[in-house]
């Protein structure tokens, strides 16, 4: 859960705030509760039995903070609203519910008391009309059109999240039948003869000395002998004194095995393949049994796929639209950065911190997306 820090509360609310309570003074009206601009999702509904403060009762146009200030010689059409600023439940309760809708009491309450502080700083500022000074106002207009970006872009990514999510059946369907041998699976066992051996007192023995113990072996093997007593024999003969290697391969599949022995998939179940080479050993396999996943087994691996890619497309078409070009002098860099770095689809299956297995495999050949890109613009933070 991200921290709520009073740069947060700065970058988000000051402007709002500022431009919200000038215009509740205006008419003399309690400001109302902030709410996100259109655009922008923002839960309905709090926790089950999260409430924001220790006051869960205060009712939400009630007053939480109330800022007094000197009216000075009371003038005409002047009213006693303009003395004050009043901050209600409501309006903090819009906040959190719009930046940490899942914060805890604790930082609920501590948002509120930064708020608070934040409102009281503010209101002093302007008893001594800093808003006036030129290099506050541009400050204030800077961060304004940076805030205002900011939003604009999350909600951009956001959108593009909510689009992908909803990947259509007939998509699932076309994928999942176009790659079935992705989602096969089997039973193997699986012989190993290293190439790098040495016995005390000897030299390496040489491959083709080991090629041929492996031969001999896939031969007992394809007789039907057992791959366990085989494995002894291999160690025992080329005078191994490693731990042995466990033959059995569970529900393995194709990705999970190299190029070269992903070809016990090609064989019958009971089959064994020829003598296979790896970089570092001489290997003999043989396919016990294998199958191809469901469509419906398969959907929680294929779904989260195509969500990024779905989002990886958006942001693609994005990029096409709007072309830019970049002083590289200036920047310092080489060649043009992305104009869209492709958000991670976050909420969506097989991107948690376990991945399945599935999204592992394909992650090794299609690079998956980098974390949500949540744009933050933070040389604001007030120094």
């Amino acid at each position: 859960m991200r921290s709520l820090r009073m740069p947060l509360i700065i970058l988000l609310c000051a402007a709002s705030v500022f431009a919200k309570r000038g215009l509740a003074n205006q008419d003399g009206q309690k400001p109302a509760a902030m709410l996100p601009k259109q655009g922008i999702s923002a839960p309905s509904t709090r926790p089950a039995g999260l409430e924001p403060l220790v006051g869960g009762k205060i009712s939400p146009d009630s007053p939480v903070l109330t800022v007094e200030r000197p009216c000075g010689q009371p003038g005409k059409g002047t009213r006693q609203s303009d003395c004050k600023s009043v901050v209600t439940r409501a309006e903090i309760d819009s906040l959190l519910d719009l930046l940490e809708p899942n914060a805890s009491p604790a930082a609920r309450r501590q948002f509120a008391v930064d708020y608070a502080r934040l409102v009281a700083a503010s209101e002093a500022a302007k008893r001594r009309h800093l808003e006036t000074d030129p290099a506050v106002a541009k400050q204030l207009l800077i961060q304004q059109k940076l805030i205002h970006m900011q939003v604009l872009a999350n909600t951009f990514y956001r959108q593009i999240e909510a689009e992908a999510s909803n990947v259509p059946i007939p998509e699932i369907e076309k994928y999942y039948s176009g790659h079935l041998l992705e989602f096969e699976r089997g039973e193997a066992r699986r012989l190993v003869v290293p190439k790098q051996v040495s016995t005390p007192g000897t030299q390496p023995l040489d491959a083709s000395i080991l090629k041929t113990k492996a031969e001999e072996l896939q031969t007992r093997a394809a007789a039907g002998e057992d791959f366990d007593k085989l494995q002894h024999v291999a160690y025992e003969d080329l005078g191994i004194k490693a731990a042995i290697s466990n033959t059995k391969l569970n529900m393995v599949r194709r990705a999970n095995l190299s190029a070269e022995e992903s070809k016990v998939f090609d064989v019958d179940p009971g089959q064994v393949t020829q003598v296979l080479e790896s970089p570092n050993a001489f290997v003999v396999l043989k396919l016990e049994s294998k199958k191809i996943l469901s469509l419906e087994d398969a959907k929680p691996e294929i779904v989260p796929f195509l969500q990024r890619e779905r989002a990886k497309q958006e942001i693609r078409d994005a990029t096409e639209s709007g072309k830019a070009q970049f002083n590289l002098q200036y920047f310092g860099l080489a060649s043009a950065p992305e104009l869209f770095p492709p958000p991670q689809v976050t909420g969506l299956a097989g991107e948690r911190k376990t991945q399945s297995e599935f999204s592992q495999r394909i992650g090794a050949r299609r690079p998956m997306m980098p974390r949500r890109l949540e744009v933050t613009i933070s040389p604001l933070t007030t120094r």
